[in-house]
């Protein structure tokens, strides 16, 4: 049914991810992983989840950190007909993803790509435009049509030679890519809000999983100044752990329900 593959550089969350996908996921699944990090604890964790029978492995491991260079591998390894890109700061999803998203391609042919929707409160957009920049698609089912990138990016096999060119870059907008490469083939990548993920963007989230550093690293690194720059900027104001800690339950609880609860 569906192959999630992960990219992972940060290993915090790409563990909470993982451990959310094995937790929910109710079809025949698989996790295949690469390592964009040398982290042995997370590699020991790895290893005892697919010992313990999870249908999880590493589908390679680099030195250096090549980004999202490894998901056109980690799509080559898949086997299932669903293929899922996920960004590595997406640590919780919503239930029953695959069998929506399988309904929604047998009923819509020309939709080949699904994007998840994303938790939103005054701390996190989840990377998302605020929906007045989506126009309706089929919004009884949860489709509209509007800027999508790769944050959970779920695309048929059908399509897969459209996201199998190398980049040069280790950063680039593969969910937004395939969008556009699909309507040059008149078919259809589009937001669905009938499932949701918790992507973990901006400061006050990051500061709760103890990331803030690390990720103004990361994006000094890739000369986003305007990024670190929001994120340096917030530290003398960021809520205190207390505070944090039962929004974040909050989102966990919401994501955890059979049906999709707003946020």
């Amino acid at each position: 049914m569906i192959s999630y593959c992960i990219a992972a550089f940060r290993p915090r969350y790409s563990e909470l991810l993982i451990r959310d996908l094995l937790r929910k996921t109710t079809t025949p699944f698989e996790i295949l992983v690469w390592l964009n990090v040398d982290d042995a604890e997370f590699e020991r964790f790895l290893e005892k989840q697919r010992a313990s029978g999870a249908p999880l492995r590493i589908a390679g491991k680099t030195s250096e950190n090549i980004g999202m260079q490894a998901y056109s591998s980690l799509f080559e390894q898949s086997r299932y007909e669903l293929i899922v890109q996920i960004d590595d700061d997406v640590i919780a999803i919503s239930r029953h993803i695959a069998e929506q998203a399988s309904q929604i391609f047998s009923r819509f042919p020309r939709v080949k790509q699904l994007v998840a929707d994303v938790w939103q409160d005054e701390y996190t957009s989840g990377a998302r435009p605020p929906m007045s920049s989506y126009r309706a698609y089929e919004p009884a089912h949860g489709l509209y049509d509007g800027p999508i990138d790769g944050w959970f990016s779920i695309f048929h096999r059908s399509v897969l030679p459209l996201v199998q060119e190398k980049q040069s870059s280790i950063y680039f907008p593969l969910g937004c890519q395939l969008r556009y490469r699909l309507r040059a083939n008149n078919n259809l990548g589009l937001l669905c809000t009938k499932f949701k993920v918790f992507h973990v963007i901006g400061p006050q989230y990051a500061s709760f999983f103890g990331m803030l550093d690390f990720e103004i690293a990361k994006y000094q690194k890739l000369g986003r100044a305007d990024i670190v720059k929001w994120y340096e900027s917030a530290r003398a104001t960021l809520p205190a752990k207390e505070e944090l800690e039962p929004r974040v339950k909050r989102i966990f609880a919401a994501l955890d329900l059979d049906g999709v609860s707003t946020g």
